[in-house]
């Protein structure tokens, strides 16, 4: 009995280790960034904290044909160049009906061809009429479930965009007033077009590069990375589930020794 229960033990551990793991999807746009440096520290960032978190990252250009494979999407671009199309949308809007997780990256007013499509995507996906405001801001609160397990209370945008409402969503971070803010998420339930899935978006590239208002925005951006694998299912690890049988198999010759 010991046997077992200690194969036991092993694998819940290990699950629970890898619970939110799974294949993500990077959607950089790096070929027609106007910012390479920007973009560049923002993936490798990502990438980094993402493998942190036992997650498997895929990266890509563009937006591939088939989205299926992976549990999450983070869509990092922000140029104008980079507004969704009609297709992307469409094609997003599957994803998320499916019951996948998407963060969308937006920016200030002189990226406004890009924040508009966004705008465009929630709209049609339930979320809400949700407005655009050049705010350029500046510092913000941080909102729970984005204010741990790393903590954050505040985060200094270096120049944000910001949205007028929420919506049917949940402020990731806001002004003190809530009159807007940067980010918002809509968590699984909160579209009602897209009940499965769940939507994360910040209007601001800068937080994620791992250069500005430290440490504060990178635990938020580490919460984040948390928020959005614990909303959706990820692919279950082979290796956890071979672990899983193996501890299945010692409690079922456990079970029999008893037995007999």
């Amino acid at each position: 009995m010991k046997f077992s229960k200690s194969l036991i033990g092993i694998a819940a551990f290990a699950a629970v280790s890898v619970a939110n793991a799974g294949p993500i999807l990077i959607v950089s746009g790096l070929s027609q960034t106007s910012e390479v440096g920007t973009t560049t520290a923002v993936m490798n960032n990502l990438q980094a904290l993402q493998v942190a978190a036992g997650n498997t990252v895929t990266i890509l250009d563009t937006l591939p044909v088939n989205l299926a494979p992976y549990s999450q999407v983070w869509d990092i671009r922000f140029d104008n160049v980079s507004a969704l199309t009609g297709a992307e949308q469409a094609k997003y809007t599957s994803y998320l009906q499916s019951g996948g997780g998407l963060f969308l990256m937006g920016e200030n007013s002189s990226f406004l061809t890009r924040d508009n499509s966004i705008l465009s995507l929630i709209s049609s996906l339930g979320g809400g009429s949700i407005g655009f405001n050049g705010c350029f801001d500046g510092p913000e609160v941080v909102h729970a479930p984005f204010t741990g397990p790393n903590p954050v209370t505040t985060v200094t945008y270096a120049a944000s965009g910001c949205f007028t409402s929420k919506g049917s969503g949940a402020w990731i971070t806001a002004r003190a007033d809530e009159s807007m803010g940067a980010g918002i998420a809509f968590g699984v339930g909160s579209l009602s077009n897209a009940i499965a899935g769940a939507l994360t978006t910040i209007l601001d590239v800068n937080f994620m590069m791992n250069q500005f208002d430290l440490p504060a925005s990178q635990n938020l951006t580490k919460n984040l990375i948390q928020f959005v694998g614990n909303q959706v299912n990820p692919v279950p690890e082979p290796g956890i589930l071979a672990l899983l049988g193996i501890a299945a198999v010692g409690a079922g010759l456990t079970r029999k020794r008893k037995s007999s």
